[in-house]
């Protein structure tokens, strides 16, 4: 267990808090009953959102095989390849033939696998009325109201980007909260370590979150000397944050109890390291990472050079997250 009493209770506090951020932001508890996955890509230099048709096919409950009712509603409704929607091959390699009559075959298995058409929303917005049903005009309100939300966030993303990571109305309530936090953990090397390296303490953590330090974090949001770093942070990012250094505090404190002396500098980075190597820790570095990769580049327009492999789909559970709700 960790030690230190208040800081240990307080580390339980911001895990829990960081886990009810995850269960009330995830798509599977929104109060919709509508749940169709909309994704942001760039497309002809313009950011726009799209859906998989098979999604949206099973959600309306059509009476017909998939293929036979696209093929249908693109030629009834004169819906244009390239700018209604686009058709998404399986990549080819590993053997995949590509037959003169458009099939793609697996010669492994002889399966005939299945175009993928992905739609603009607009599109999908019409599809779902002609079908002239109860979940059709459902899912029609759905994408408006989805639609909405991506252009609320991305309207103060293009007017001030540095301060899209603010939309949720509790991200002062956790600003504070993480503060808080953050003094318990610099508290915690006033008191029991030798070597008051704050900056490089914090670089440690930030390295091990995210793979930059605050210089470099900085010079990517070309923040000014007077801002401060952790104000520009997405709250999920500030949560865990707030949880490492909470729990890491309790570990300091233990030790320094143990020892009965003051920690070295060696001492303090063999307890980080122990301390960042637990596998809980590893499954939230991912989740920091991906935000940062994901949420910087498709509103900000910056690029981590470090976490490229970490970018992930940008889809309405971000918006969600990112609004809080609202």
């Amino acid at each position: 267990m960790f030690g230190g009493g208040d800081v240990y209770d307080k580390k339980i506090a911001v895990f829990q808090r960081v886990n009810y951020f995850n269960l009330t932001h995830n798509d599977n508890n929104m109060n919709d009953l509508i749940n169709i996955k909309v994704i942001q890509k760039d497309f002809d230099g313009e950011k726009k959102r799209f859906v998989n048709a098979r999604e949206l096919y099973r959600w309306l409950g059509v009476g017909r095989d998939f293929s036979t009712w696209i093929k249908d509603r693109i030629d009834k409704y004169d819906f244009t390849e390239n700018l209604d929607y686009f058709v998404a091959f399986p990549q080819f390699g590993d053997g995949l033939n590509l037959q003169k009559n458009g099939k793609i075959i697996n010669p492994k298995t002889g399966q005939i696998l299945p175009k993928e058409y992905v739609l603009s929303v607009d599109m999908a917005k019409e599809l779902a009325m002609v079908e002239n049903s109860i979940i059709g005009k459902k899912v029609r309100k759905y994408f408006i109201r989805v639609e909405n939300d991506f252009k609320k966030v991305m309207q103060v993303a293009a007017l001030d980007p540095k301060i899209v990571n603010q939309l949720t109305s509790q991200f002062l309530e956790t600003r504070r909260e993480t503060k808080n936090y953050r003094k318990d953990f610099t508290d915690c090397v006033k008191n029991f370590v030798a070597v008051k390296n704050y900056g490089t303490y914090t670089d440690m953590l930030y390295d091990f979150l995210f793979m930059e330090r605050a210089k470099e974090y900085r010079k990517l949001l070309d923040l000014a000397r007077k801002d401060m770093t952790r104000n520009y942070m997405y709250e999920e990012i500030l949560l865990i944050i707030g949880a490492f250094e909470a729990g890491l505090a309790g570990e300091i404190e233990k030790e320094f109890k143990k020892l009965g002396k003051m920690l070295t500098k060696g001492e303090f980075e063999k307890i980080f390291n122990d301390f960042a190597s637990q596998k809980n820790w590893l499954v939230y570095q991912k989740r920091a990472r991906g935000i940062m990769a994901t949420y910087d580049e498709e509103l900000r327009n910056i690029k981590h050079p470090k976490l490229i492999d970490y970018k992930k789909e940008f889809s309405q559970a971000d918006i969600q997250k990112l609004l809080g709700g609202n």
